[in-house]
């Protein structure tokens, strides 16, 4: 019995040390979790500060780009004025380095004009009462094809659209796409007569579009850099611009929730974009 009591003794003092043991290791992985879970709400706590810092930087850089271009408006309407007052009256009244001269500063007011007006559309972008609802994608293309009507019959370019869908947009933000898509397109067509195809293909709730040409094309290595705002590929002498257009077509591309992108698989320059459509189609 002795022996028994014994054995049962040590088989009892081995368990408690197994306990403890077992006690120590929970309590430590319960330490080492808490700590785990400590450190990732305090992660996630500065997560959500940056990202709500980001958040109110961003709409502040868009106030400030808005009441700045605004206010810029007024007095450079002045300086283009009496700059075209000059070149009308005296024209040819003075020597050829003065008309020159002239000339520059028209023409420096102007693309300045154009570049205020960029960047005011560009910080309206979703700050309207306006929300977006389904409207009709080929109405949207009409209104750009209004817009740009000198363009289209100066340079006898051809617009082909099969059917285009509902989608989830607001008409005239959608119409702003369309209108920079097909003016790049009719800008960099080369020598040759443009030619545009417009399509639209269902995938799942959304809508893709996919804007065409047969231009002198873009390198697949530009293909991200041609959205950042002010990011131009050629000259400004050989193609007029801002260099903001594709910026605002993918700030209004995502605004509605979509995608755009250069697809560099195409064998012509060819522009994808997605809407959200009617649930059950169109």
């Amino acid at each position: 019995m002795t022996v028994i009591a014994w054995g049962l003794a040590g088989a009892v003092a081995v368990l408690a040390a197994l306990c403890v043991a077992l006690t120590l290791r929970v309590r430590g992985t319960g330490t080492r979790i808490a700590t785990a879970v400590a450190a990732a709400r305090t992660e996630q706590r500065e997560l959500a500060d940056r990202a709500a810092d980001l958040q109110r930087s961003n709409a502040e850089l868009e106030q400030f780009a808005y009441l700045a271009s605004h206010d810029l408006q007024e007095p450079l309407r002045k300086v283009a004025s009496f700059c075209e007052l000059l070149q009308r009256r005296y024209a040819g009244q003075l020597d050829a380095r003065a008309d020159q001269y002239i000339e520059f500063a028209v023409d420096g007011a102007h693309r300045m004009q154009a570049l205020i007006n960029d960047l005011l559309a560009f910080s309206r972008v979703g700050q309207g009462e306006a929300r977006p609802a389904l409207v009709s994608s080929e109405t949207a293309l009409a209104q750009a094809r209004a817009n740009l009507a000198k363009e289209i019959e100066r340079s006898d370019a051809t617009i082909e659209a099969g059917h285009l869908p509902l989608v989830l947009a607001e008409l005239p933000l959608l119409a702003a796409v369309f209108q920079n898509l097909l003016s790049n397109a009719i800008k960099f067509s080369g020598q040759g007569k443009p030619r545009i195809v417009i399509a639209a293909t269902r995938d799942s709730q959304d809508w893709k579009f996919t804007v065409s040409d047969y231009g002198i094309g873009i390198d697949a290595k530009d293909a991200e850099r041609i959205f950042g705002l002010f990011q131009r590929l050629n000259e400004r002498s050989s193609f007029p611009g801002t260099g903001v257009g594709l910026a605002m077509c993918r700030k209004i591309v995502e605004y509605f929730g979509g995608r755009i992108w250069l697809d560099t698989s195409a064998k012509h320059t060819s522009f994808a974009f997605t809407l959200r459509g009617e649930p059950d189609g169109d």
